[in-house]
This record gives structure tokens, C-alpha cells and sequence, in this order.
């Protein structure tokens, strides 16, 4: 089997349906968590109130991000109806497109056996799966990105407007998922392969009239609604939500970045168990191409603008690697096509031994793994706890499948990518697993349905000890109901001015008088989190295994 005569299995259709085989049984299982329920709470809100232009959370304008996820998550909604997996129904149909368009450009890049390869090695790495998993405009933006980068290409070989339209078109799909970097990163790297090149003609697709046009009348008219509905919207944006993130300086101090080592180190993580082959695949791929097929290198420089911003931002979150991730795939599976050309390649047979000490050692670096991810997001203390059970296993059936690849995959190419795929399988399934064990902590859906079957309208329902009022979402989400947050050391805080009547953040003091005054409260509090003394004893109405829900009255 070779490139030039592909078998007849390794094409898109077939990694798509693998996409589906492997996501569609499990997308629809996991609570939305904290982290992601405001992508669901939001068109929830707009499709109650009838306002698509202006996003609400909890009842409050909410500025901070542009609204294509929203927009695509309402269309579900009215036509499957409101329920957390029909909030997660458009995300799964990006996972299947961003695997796709990474198929599409790895085959005009590599081949078609390297491209299937590359989009199998990214749809079973531990953090495509993890995070495809849940809500996120990042998805948006790395369709967007492939998207113009595909679209670059074709126009490439035929200079149509049709190319240039879609080019122009993902251009716009990725401003309003993210705003500024959703066009800049695609720029940004088109703008380097065409120095690579030395192809100067690209320049007229970037910089194209007719496509700048077709951006601004899609784009102005919702900035220009959006800022007079909301005066300082615009600088809200694009200074702090952007420029400001960038630098550190982002009002209110309310996200806790990773260090840059701990950025790579997810890098590692999220790659698993490809990680390994990923080193000296990059220096071979340098190699190899830099002179014959110096198209290729639009990986590299892919990858590398996209880790090199992040990397210089002081704003670093685990899962902002995600656009980086398909390139670097790509390279992985040129490097297995390359194996499997050449049964006297030895590197991937050995890089099965590593793979296998550390999956012997996982159970000693769990709590190590709790305490980086813990730095960030209070939540996942007593990670390491809740997962252990499935750890233990773990730590003998992956080790088990690697051996396996080195006791019979000796001069057996195929035996020893065999391997790799059910190690990778192996952990998408612990990914998965992991999740769903760690859901009830991460999401609030089991006091939410407790407060939606026992609260009535004239009950207050109040959030305790959170950093960012975007956490409140899986409560009302799945309680149906507004609720207040009491704010601590300055947090939450909301970045723009809020009408008095729509502020649902209040002080210690008012939660005090809410709870020794005639109205019944439920109060959420989190296990981590020391309360008030005047809290001790309290009734507990639930308590699940990181949280109580208390009430302060029968």
C-alpha cells in the first residue's frame, strides 16, 4: 500500500464515521459543567426573550463574546428543543467538520494515507476528546481557521472567486467566534506561507476588495447594532477582552493563567499517546521537506504561530492549545505513513516503551495532575480522589497494549501502529470515564433539578465563593432560575456597568440579612470553600460529593 495508490478505505467519509463511532455514543452523556454552561444558558435566554443580537446571562447583557456559538446552539434549540445534548449537537457536528477539513488539508499536503493517519491520531488524543466533550467557541475557531487555510489552498490551484468567497467567509465565521484573533491567527499565517514561498499572488487573496467587502457586510452591521444598543461595547471588545487579555490586564482580574511550562506541559498531555512520536516526527518532517515539499510547511508555521502567541500571552488557559492541535496531528500521521512505508524504521517500535513506563507510573502523578489543575480552577480539588478508581485499571491495560506492540511488533509496522490506535482508544475511553466521574463536582445540574423540583417562585437562591459569575450558568441552567452571588475579595465583578435592577452580585452583609430574613434561601456552597459562622449547623437539603445546597428554613 502506498500514496500514489491509496486504499480504498483511507478517505473522509470513513474517518468521519470513525469520528461519529466514537463521539456520538458519549457526547450526549456528560452534565454541562460550569466552565461551559453559559454557550447553553445564553441562547436558552435568547430564544425565551426573541433577541438574537443581544447575548444574556442570568438575565444580565453579557459582552464578552461574539455570538456565533450562541446563534448555532439557538437553531438547535428550536428545532430539538432546550436539554444539554442539544446544546452539545453543534459542537459534535464541528468535531466531525475539524476533523474533515484536517483530512482535506493533510491530503493535499501529505497524502491521503498521512492525512487519514493525522485526522485519526487528532480525534483520539486525549484533548481533542476531552474538550470536544464540552462547549467551547475555541472549536469555532479552529474550524475557521482550517477553513480558511483549506480555502487558501484550493485558490492556490484555481484562482476563483469561489475559493476567495469561502476564504472570506471563515475569515468572518472566526471573528465572530472570537473576535480579532479569529481573523488574525488565519492572516497571520497565511501571511508567513507566503513569505516561506516567496509566492507574493497570495497576498491578493488577503488583502482582496471583494473579499473585504463580503467580511464588512456581514461583520459591521452587528458591531454597529450591538454598540448602540450597548454603548461601549466596541471598546469593551476589542481593549479589554482582547487587547488587555493579551497583556495580563483584563478587567476584572478573575482568570488565573498557567505558567508557560504548564502550558507545554498540557501540550504533552493533551497529545497523549501520540505525544511521543511527536519530537523527532517534527525534526524528520523539517527535514524532509524543506526543500522537496515546502508546502507542507504550513503545518509548522500553523502550529508555531499559534503555540508562539499563546506562549508570549500572559493570559494562558488549557485548552487555548486546541487550534494548534490539527497541524501537529498531521505531522504525527506523515510520520506513521513514513513507518509504515518503511518496515526498517525503528523509532515508533521504541517509542512504545515510554509510552509504557509512564502508564505504569500514572497512578503516582495523579495527584500532581490534581495539583496543576487545581492552581487554576478551585473545582478540581479532589481531582485525583474521584478518578482513581479508574486509574488503577488503567495502569495495567495501557502499559499491557504497549508491551504488547514491542514483544510481537518487531520489524511488524502495522502491528505497532495497531497498538498506538488501541492505546489511544484505551484513553479516550479513560477520557471519557474521567469526566463523567469528576461531572458531578464540575456540574451543578444535581442541586440545579433539586431546586427546580423543591423551590418555589418566591425563594432565593444564592451561589457561594465563585471567581467568575459565568460559573453561575449550570445552576440556572438547570434550576430554571435567577439567582445572586456573593462576592468576595473583589469576585466576581462584571467588566461593564449593570443596571441596578439586573446586578445579581451581592455583598457578605446582604447574604446575611437574605438568610436570617423571611424569605426561604438555598444557598450552594462548595465543599472547598469555608462558610460563615453563622452557617454552622445549618440545614443540609443536598449534598452531593464536592458541594452542599443549604436552606436556611424548612
Amino acid at each position: 500500500m502506498n500514496n500514489s495508490s491509496p486504499d480504498r478505505w483511507f478517505n473522509g467519509w470513513t474517518l468521519c464515521l470513525a469520528c461519529l463511532a466514537v463521539y456520538a455514543p458519549i457526547f450526549w452523556m456528560l452534565p454541562l459543567s460550569r466552565g461551559e454552561s453559559m454557550y447553553a444558558l445564553i441562547p436558552q435566554e435568547m430564544l425565551i426573550s426573541g433577541s438574537w443580537l443581544t447575548p444574556t446571562l442570568n438575565g444580565v447583557p453579557y459582552l464578552d463574546k461574539p455570538p456565533l456559538l450562541y446563534w448555532l446552539n439557538l437553531l438547535s434549540y428550536k428545532i430539538f428543543g432546550v436539554s444539554d445534548w442539544s446544546a452539545r449537537l453543534p459542537t459534535l457536528g464541528l468535531t466531525v467538520l475539524e476533523v474533515w477539513l484536517t483530512y482535506l488539508i493533510g491530503r493535499r499536503l501529505l497524502g491521503t494515507r498521512a492525512a487519514w493517519l493525522g485526522g485519526f491520531v487528532l480525534l483520539s488524543s486525549v484533548g481533542f476528546c476531552a474538550f470536544h466533550l464540552n462547549l467551547l467557541t475555541d472549536h469555532l475557531i479552529t474550524v475557521s481557521l482550517a477553513a480558511s487555510l483549506y480555502s487558501m489552498m484550493r485558490w492556490q490551484e484555481d484562482y476563483a472567486f469561489t475559493w476567495m468567497a469561502l476564504f472570506s467567509l471563515a475569515l468572518v465565521a472566526g471573528f465572530l467566534s472570537k473576535s480579532f484573533i479569529g481573523v488574525a491567527f488565519p492572516v497571520l499565517i497565511c501571511l508567513l506561507y507566503a513569505l516561506w514561498l516567496r509566492q507574493p499572488r497570495l497576498l491578493s487573496l488577503i488583502f482582496s476588495p471583494k473579499g473585504a467587502a463580503l467580511a464588512i457586510l456581514l461583520i459591521i452591521p452587528w458591531g454597529v447594532w450591538v454598540e448602540k444598543a450597548h454603548p461601549g461595547f466596541l471598546m469593551h471588545q476589542f481593549i479589554n477582552e482582547q487587547f488587555l487579555r493579551f497583556l495580563g490586564q483584563r478587567q476584572p482580574p478573575d482568570i488565573i493563567p498557567f505558567s508557560i511550562w504548564a502550558f507545554w506541559v498540557f501540550l504533552i498531555i493533551w497529545l497523549m499517546p501520540w505525544t511521543v512520536l511527536l519530537p523527532e516526527g517534527l525534526i524528520k518532517f523539517w527535514r524532509e521537506t524543506r526543500r522537496d515539499k515546502r508546502e507542507a510547511w504550513l503545518l509548522l508555521i500553523w502550529a508555531g504561530v499559534i503555540l508562539g502567541f499563546f506562549t508570549l500571552a500572559a493570559s494562558r488557559i488549557e485548552y487555548y492549545h486546541l487550534p494548534a492541535l490539527p497541524p501537529l496531528a498531521l505531522v504525527v500521521g506523515w510520520r506513521l505513513d513514513r513507518y509504515l512505508a518503511a518496515p526498517g524504521d525503528r523509532w515508533p517500535y521504541w517509542a512504545l516503551l515510554p509510552i509504557a513506563v509512564v502508564a505504569m507510573l500514572i497512578l503516582s502523578l495523579m495527584p500532581h495532575m490534581e495539583a496543576l489543575c487545581a492552581s487554576n480552577r478551585r473545582e478540581f480539588i479532589g481531582l485525583a480522589s474521584l478518578v482513581l478508581p479508574l486509574v488503577k485499571p488503567a495502569s495495567f491495560i495501557m502499559p499491557t497494549l504497549a508491551l504488547a506492540g514491542i514483544l510481537f511488533g518487531r520489524r511488524r509496522p502495522g502491528i505497532v501502529t495497531a497498538s498506538f490506535i488501541a492505546l489511544a482508544l484505551a484513553l479516550t475511553f479513560l477520557t471519557f470515564l474521567s469526566l463523567y466521574a469528576l461531572s458531578p463536582q464540575l456540574s451543578d445540574k444535581i442541586p440545579g433539578q433539586y431546586i427546580r423540583d423543591h423551590a418555589s417562585s418566591q425563594d432565593v437562591i444564592v451561589m457561594e465563593h465563585i471567581e467568575e459569575f459565568e460559573f453561575g450558568a449550570s445552576l440556572v441552567f438547570y434550576s430554571g432560575r435567577r439567582l445572586l452571588m456573593v462576592q468576595r475579595n473583589g469576585l466576581p465583578q462584571f467588566p461593564y456597568p449593570v443596571a441596578p435592577q439586573d446586578n445579581y452580585i451581592i455583598s457578605p452583609v446582604q447574604l446575611n440579612e437574605l438568610w436570617h430574613g423571611p424569605a426561604r434561601v438555598f444557598l450552594l456552597i462548595d465543599d472547598a470553600s469555608a462558610g460563615e459562622p453563622y452557617l454552622e449547623g445549618a440545614r443540609v437539603a443536598l449534598r452531593t460529593p464536592s458541594k452542599r445546597l443549604l436552606v436556611n428554613r424548612p
